[in-house]
């Protein structure tokens, strides 16, 4: 009797620290340490339930990331593609000229309205001296004539006569100077092709630019970089290629940048949200050539470790992630190479693949 009251007590202390063991075990480890019992209850050996049990959990929660030839890819069923409003779209053939980026500002124009204004000022002049100046030089030539018919306009009259004239003629010559040195100051600070606009009576550009359509922008590039009148340039404050809007080249400028010291450039840019004094980023086509390749839509694009991505659609199921070659252009991307037209792109849902993708790399805590 009192054995077997031992041999309960020896049974109930080793359950107690069993339960004990168990319950300070992770959550995993507490389950397969139950798989076990149950197997050896039941006949089936332990490697069977880990087996059994990770083939169920697989049919729970498949593994959807993987690689493919070496890329990281992710693999939904149809049905988990239309629940999660994945969207492809193909990619269409496009050509693209390299392009260099540079930066400018947008320029204050109220100097060449308040030029236009001293201009219109001194023509004013001018034409009230040339007034003048027919008058006095009119009354001169008459009193002359007179005095040579019939000799009865008096020396002094003849004096008055012609110092008037004579002044007439130095205010004109003085009008006439103040003309000119306001064109060629401007000139030096806008040069001939702003400075012409402005001057003239009916400037459709310096119209623009007044009206605020237009804003007037100083792109510097690099020292040495000549551009042409037929070069275009893409600008936005942001510094956002897709959203760039197309600046006309105007002409040389006659002043550096301070901060590039470069070879600058006036271009006329839509106004939009451009405001003076703002600083943009442009970007200006690099030589004639080009190149053929495939244009990547912007909805394509996913940004990560700072850099963007696109997913491509390979097979049914199956969704690869490639870098975007740093190309940007209208309307999204160009690839060289590393996509194919067979291959269609994310447009809808890219971000989600992601998630996906590297939800399968986080670790599962354990419940303790």
């Amino acid at each position: 009797m009192k054995a077997a009251l031992k041999v309960f007590l020896g049974l109930l202390t080793l359950a107690i620290l069993l339960a004990v063991i168990a319950w300070l075990m992770p959550a995993q480890q507490r389950s397969a340490l139950l798989a076990v019992f149950k197997a050896s209850s039941t006949g089936i050996s332990a490697t069977d339930v880990d087996q059994s049990g990770d083939e169920e959990g697989d049919d729970e929660a498949p593994q959807r990331a993987l690689l493919y030839r070496g890329e990281p890819a992710v693999k939904l069923t149809p049905q988990e593609q239309r629940r999660s409003g994945i969207r492809t779209a193909p990619l269409e053939q496009t050509s693209y000229r390299a392009e260099d980026r540079v930066y400018g500002d947008v320029i204050n124009i109220l100097p060449l309205l308040l030029l236009r204004a001293r201009f219109a000022q001194a023509r004013a002049v001018l034409a009230i001296a040339d007034a003048r100046l027919q008058v006095s030089m009119q009354e001169y030539e008459r009193l002359r004539g007179l005095n040579v018919q019939v000799s009865v306009i008096s020396a002094g009259r003849m004096r008055q006569a012609q110092s008037r004239w004579e002044v007439d003629q130095a205010q004109r010559s003085a009008a006439e100077t103040r003309i000119a040195n306001t064109r060629a100051q401007a000139v030096q600070k806008w040069g001939v092709v702003l400075t012409t606009a402005t001057l003239e009576d009916d400037s459709e550009r310096l119209e623009r630019l007044a009206k605020r359509d237009d804003v007037l922008l100083r792109l510097s590039v690099t020292s040495g970089e000549k551009l042409s009148s037929t070069t275009d340039a893409f600008v936005d404050a942001a510094g956002n290629r897709h959203r760039a809007r197309k600046a006309r080249f105007i002409s040389v400028a006659t002043q550096t940048d301070p901060l590039s010291q470069g070879e600058t450039y006036f271009f006329a840019a839509p106004a939009e949200d451009l405001r003076t004094g703002m600083r943009v980023s442009a970007w200006i086509a690099r030589g004639e050539d080009s190149s053929s390749g495939l244009l990547i839509p912007g909805a394509a694009a996913i940004w990560y470790a700072g850099r963007p991505w696109a997913y491509v659609q390979v097979n049914d199921e199956l969704f690869a992630r490639r870098m975007i070659p740093a190309a940007n252009m209208p309307g999204g991307w160009f690839a060289h190479e590393g996509f194919s037209a067979e291959e269609p792109v994310v447009i809808t849902g890219g971000q989600m693949l992601l998630s996906e993708e590297f939800r399968w790399q986080i670790p599962e805590e354990d419940d303790d």
